[in-house]
């Protein structure tokens, strides 16, 4: 694990209580950092508390809290200071993505949805973390999208325009606050063997005579670096750029995808 020290800084992680939001929910938790998670899910917010505490013996802060509805996401962050007494210093946007479909089974409900969960509670939190992010003169927005931003998958019409939205808005955002020491980055999520990755998988097997086990092993051949990723190693990364030591990375949409990106830029 990277040596990076984040005692003085607290943490919003939405969409923070399984997968890769848990596993930096963790890590930042073990780092010193004071944290908060939100879900949609009561109880596996508490369950993620509880892992978290057993681990570090540190107390984190969860909020029952459905991206689907962003006009309220400003309530995270006046609980947050309210609970550590001190502001967002970084902020991690993450949310669950929309159902596999072809745009033609998509409705208008679908794609509110969609944009809804995906890029407006990334717009409007981080609207909400500048606001005392400027004050201090320092921060950190990540935003964990999907290769499919860069890269359109088939079937995925939904998430492919709605994360391709978040990227060109953290570009947009960082221009105007570079000024300010906040730096905003994008990450092009690839394979991370997370519960979603699984079910996904589970759902284009359906009703196939594909056992899970033999398509976990063709998707990790079909990676350059043979495997799909631990929660643990995809979130190295991430956590430099949270750090101070990235203050000179900004505006960047990176893909941490083990070589799958078949693009050069």
């Amino acid at each position: 694990m990277s040596n990076f020290d984040f005692k003085k800084k607290t943490v919003l992680i939405t969409a923070g209580s399984k997968g890769i939001g848990f596993e930096l929910a963790r890590q930042f938790s073990i780092l010193g950092a004071n944290v908060t998670i939100s879900s949609s899910s009561l109880s596996n917010l508490k369950i993620a508390k509880e892992k978290i505490y057993k681990e570090t013996k540190k107390k984190v802060l969860i909020i029952k809290y459905n991206l689907i509805n962003p006009k309220k996401i400003d309530q995270l962050f006046s609980k947050t200071q309210k609970y550590f007494s001190t502001n967002v210093d970084i902020l991690i946007n993450n949310s669950g993505g929309p159902s596999p479909m072809e745009i033609a089974d998509t409705d208008y409900k679908k794609w509110e949805e969609a944009i809804n969960i995906n890029l407006k509670s990334t717009i409007f939190s981080s609207i909400e973390a500048i606001k005392k992010m400027k004050e201090k003169k320092w921060g950190r927005i990540i935003n964990l999208t999907s290769s499919t931003a860069k890269e359109p998958a088939l079937k995925m019409a939904l998430s492919n325009v709605t994360r391709s939205g978040v990227a060109s808005f953290g570009k947009t955002l960082s221009l105007e606050v570079a000024k300010y020491g906040i730096t905003v980055n994008t990450i092009l999520t690839g394979g991370v063997l997370t519960e979603r990755l699984e079910n996904l998988i589970k759902l284009r097997i359906n009703n196939t005579n594909i056992k899970y086990n033999d398509e976990i092993k063709r998707i990790s051949n079909n990676v350059p670096v043979g495997r799909i990723a631990t929660p643990n190693e995809f979130i190295q990364l991430i956590l430099f750029l949270a750090s101070e030591n990235s203050s000179y990375v900004t505006g960047t949409s990176i893909p941490i995808d083990g070589g799958s990106s078949k693009s050069i830029f």
